[in-house]
């Protein structure tokens, strides 16, 4: 089988970004005074930040006296995407390696363009990839919308996309219809590395040693 098309997760997965997310609902419990319910540090890794903003929001009133969750979170992670945030080593040469080997590469990313796009640019990415796209525009990568959305525009069936992310869920369902998985390690999804190696064709724990992808890639 040869792949076409990959697509390519940008937290987590290409981007070392995860910390500065779940820090923003431990900091505004601790700022307050308020402890961690129990279970919470599953729940902040398991669920989109915007939910956890207006859940919190609604169970602590106090958290938004002034500035609502949302809006002061997206204030601080756009300092970070514009300034702060690294790429993991060895992200571009996967997006090379992929891109060596005859595929077309996007960026398919959970976080909005207004955060993302300044991260894309500083770190050098934009010139590697054919794309950058949120799923503001495509629709979760947890349901068949994303992946029809570049079947539809680019002409590319799901057996010859390749998706590489960092979340067990995202994997689980482009598996579901056909897509190939390429799992990558993450220290903030470490509990659930075996269900990341259960939906990935090739697991990376780093991109060190990219010769797994490629022996994929020659398929």
């Amino acid at each position: 089988m040869s792949f076409s098309l990959a697509l390519v997760d940008f937290d987590g997965t290409l981007a070392d970004s995860m910390p500065y997310w779940l820090r923003l609902p431990t900091d505004a419990l601790r700022a307050a005074g308020l402890p961690q319910p129990e279970g919470f540090a599953e729940y902040i890794r398991s669920v989109p930040i915007w939910e956890i903003a207006r859940d919190m929001g609604a169970k602590y009133p106090q958290l938004e006296a002034e500035t609502p969750l949302a809006v002061r979170w997206s204030a601080e992670m756009a300092a970070h995407y514009a300034h702060d945030i690294p790429l993991k080593p060895g992200a571009k040469e996967l997006l090379r390696s992929l891109r060596a080997a005859g595929l077309r590469v996007y960026i398919l990313s959970a976080t909005r363009h207004a955060l993302l796009d300044a991260a894309i640019e500083r770190l050098g990415v934009a010139p590697i990839v054919d794309g950058v796209y949120a799923e503001e525009e495509t629709g979760s990568k947890r349901t068949e919308a994303p992946y029809a959305f570049f079947r539809d525009m680019l002409g590319v069936p799901y057996e010859k996309m390749l998706l590489v992310e960092d979340a067990p869920r995202n994997l689980a369902a482009a598996e579901t219809l056909g897509l190939t998985g390429v799992g990558v390690y993450d220290e903030s999804m470490k509990e659930y590395t075996e269900a990341i190696r259960a939906g990935a064709a090739v697991y990376l724990p780093d991109f060190s040693d990219l010769s797994a992808l490629e022996a994929l890639l020659r398929r």
